[in-house]
């Protein structure tokens, strides 16, 4: 095996062009592969930051909600009733819905997403909200997500440098208060938390008694299933009751299947195996076809069709390693640049890196077999 190995390496080394032009063809299959998974998983992920984000175990919906970017509300009186449980901590409603962000600086108007929480429970585990809720319970303030896309203008870097930025939400002039981590997604550049009462300032014409949705917190060692189960009785059909998972499955699925986003980026992955599958074919067809004396004389010597398809086969092998390992580290750098751009969870994960290493092995062997066909009917008494 070694020796096969050493001779496929060193045909491979004689014509360094093709060589080069193998590896090329193999890296960019493996930075198209590794980009539309790592986009299509991003976009899965960001999707459900919200829910993720959920201080509690228990999630009310309408029976109809489809996704957050188009959610229905119910009456909060159906919520509250679950706090005579004894099973429940607290509850919380939280308003959410598109709001128009005037950039200060340049008054370009862009779109985001406002949530309007309970300052006293809020139904949000964020990273720098528990210390900030005194503040948004003053009246025409907001919070600012720090994770939020640059086009609404440097938020960030200007309220860090002491700015009293006060810009137009809805037409009404608002103060930032402070800052906290939540997340984009493909659908939302970025969001706002606000208090209810100042939600309410904002969209002057929702009903102050309908809320999106009803985060439900659990005394410990009470089962959700059983709590959650006795609560959808308690509530009836024109709610939901789900846990907090359910409630991320339901945004997953909406994704998923009403979307034509994982098709799109399946079909990339798809394409990036081809590139890299008739690349390394033509370069090992090429390569078979001018050796074809060489292979066989090695025939007429005793070589076995079995040796020399694992000679073609090895330097298959050996282009899909040469092309993964340069392949995944420009898909590393492009990750990079994404992220800081688009704000997206971009991660080169280790069992995505395996399955794609795999691919590749497959990809690369697919190639090499169909190369050897012609190699496997050769007569050496037709060669010369």
């Amino acid at each position: 095996m070694s020796q096969r190995i050493g001779l496929s390496w060193l045909q491979l080394r004689h014509e360094k062009m093709k060589l080069f032009a193998a590896v090329s063809g193999v890296m960019v299959s493996v930075v198209l592969m590794w980009m539309q998974l790592g986009l299509m998983k991003a976009l899965f992920a960001s999707a459900v930051v919200l829910h993720g984000s959920l201080a509690g175990e228990v999630v009310v919906i309408h029976s109809q909600y489809e996704h957050l970017l188009h959610s229905k509300v119910f009456s909060s009186r159906l919520l509250y009733r679950l706090k005579g449980s004894p099973d429940v901590v607290s509850v919380s409603g939280i308003y959410l819905a598109p709001i128009e962000w005037k950039n200060p600086w340049n008054g370009e108007m862009r779109s985001m997403q406002c949530y309007g929480i309970e300052t006293e429970s809020p139904g949000l585990s964020i990273p720098g909200l528990a210390d900030q809720l005194a503040s948004l319970r003053q009246r025409d303030v907001f919070l600012y997500d720090r994770l939020a896309r640059p086009r609404f203008g440097n938020v960030v870097g200007e309220l860090e440098r002491g700015a009293d930025i006060k810009p137009e939400l809805n037409r009404r002039r608002m103060k930032l208060a402070g800052l906290v981590d939540l997340g984009a997604s493909f659908g939302i550049d970025g969001n706002l938390l606000v208090s209810h009462a100042n939600f309410l300032r904002l969209f002057s014409e929702r009903d102050p008694g309908h809320i999106d949705l009803g985060v439900v917190r659990l005394k410990p060692g009470v089962s959700v299933e059983a709590a959650q189960r006795q609560f959808q009785q308690q509530l009836g059909e024109q709610v939901l009751v789900l846990t907090r998972d359910q409630f991320a499955d339901i945004e997953l699925k909406y994704w998923k299947s009403a979307t034509p986003i994982g098709v799109i980026f399946s079909a990339g992955t798809f394409v990036g195996f081809f590139i890299g599958f008739i690349v390394v074919y033509q370069i090992l067809y090429t390569d078979v076809t001018n050796h074809l004396p060489q292979y066989a004389t090695m025939k007429a010597m005793g070589f076995s069709n079995a040796y020399l398809r694992g000679l073609i086969l090895a330097q298959s092998l050996q282009l899909g390693l040469l092309g993964f390992v340069p392949g995944t580290l420009i898909a590393a750098m492009l990750y990079a640049a994404l992220r800081n751009v688009t704000q997206l969870p971009l991660t080169l994960d280790p069992a995505r890196g395996i399955f794609l290493a795999a691919v590749t092995v497959v990809m690369c062997a697919l190639s090499g077999l169909f190369a050897i066909r012609r190699l496997s009917s050769a007569d050496p008494a037709e060669v010369f």
